[in-house]
């Protein structure tokens, strides 16, 4: 499991939330730079997969 860490808004009021993923690990599981991506959420869980090729 990998660790992320609190970014601060830059004193934007009301920021989306926002996630950043990124790292060479990525590509050991199978993700590709400007590889779609599908996305499931679940009640306090993202599940995020690679696309098949299409």
């Amino acid at each position: 499991m990998r660790c992320c860490r609190y970014r601060p808004n830059g004193g934007r009021p009301n920021p989306s939330p926002q996630l950043t993923i990124k790292g060479k690990w990525l590509e050991q599981l199978g993700f590709t730079t400007g590889q779609p991506v599908s996305i499931t959420a679940e009640n306090g869980c993202l599940i995020i997969r690679a696309a098949k090729d299409q």
